[in-house]
């Protein structure tokens, strides 16, 4: 019966010996986990604001109009992004007619960032779509012409974007706006706008991705 416990003892200490020893064997042989990868994606950023463009009417000289810009931007390099654009913009009045006016663009295209300094980002962008302008035309009489008219619309500028922290800017841009709009006869006519914007910026880099300090 001594023998029998003696073996057992031997054995079962054996056993307990040599279950930390194969656990720290498993454990410094085992490969050591990869890490898994950065996110990585596009940035984008929305932003508003207020928006106005000195507009030239036929017989009433140019006619001021004001109101909101709502913009989005997918980038997909450290220097391009894809842009869409829309603004409203009124008036109460036209001079000469009695009658409101108010313009509403969308507008699509790329936008170059080529510098920055600090905090401070600049860019130039073409954008290109489609613009619904209401309004009215004195005529050369006691009347007026009054319609309105969808044609194609572009705009051609470039700003700056300041930021205030990680997530937010305020950005500030002047664009060449050119519309269509009818003339003291009734006949369309191009128009050549300016039309400045100022506005807040939201913007949101993925981990690991295109240009996600800035």
């Amino acid at each position: 019966m001594r023998i029998t416990l003696g073996t057992t003892s031997k054995l079962w200490f054996l056993v307990i010996m040599a279950g930390p020893a194969l656990a720290q064997n498993l454990v410094t042989t085992s490969a050591p986990a990869t890490p898994a990868p950065a996110m990585t994606g596009p940035a984008y950023e929305v932003s508003t604001g207020y928006t106005y463009v000195a507009t030239p009417i036929p017989g009433a000289g140019q006619v001021p109009l004001h109101g909101f810009d709502a913009s989005g931007s997918i980038a997909w390099s450290p220097r391009w992004a894809a842009v869409l654009d829309t603004n409203y913009l009124r008036t109460s009045d036209v001079p000469g007619t009695r009658h409101q006016a108010y313009l509403l663009n969308v507008q699509c295209g790329p936008q170059f960032y080529p510098f920055e300094h600090r905090n401070t980002r600049f860019f130039v962008r073409a954008l290109g779509g489609s613009a619904l302008v209401d309004g009215a035309a004195p005529n050369n009489k006691t009347g007026f012409f009054h319609g309105w008219l969808v044609r194609p619309s572009l705009a051609l500028g470039g700003g700056f974007e300041q930021a205030v922290s990680r997530q937010f800017a305020i950005r500030f841009n002047g664009d060449y706006l050119r519309t269509s709009f009818y003339n003291a006869s009734g006949a369309v006519q191009p128009q050549n706008d300016l039309r400045l914007t100022v506005s807040i910026v939201f913007r949101k880099r993925t981990t690991g991705g295109i240009a996600g300090a800035w």
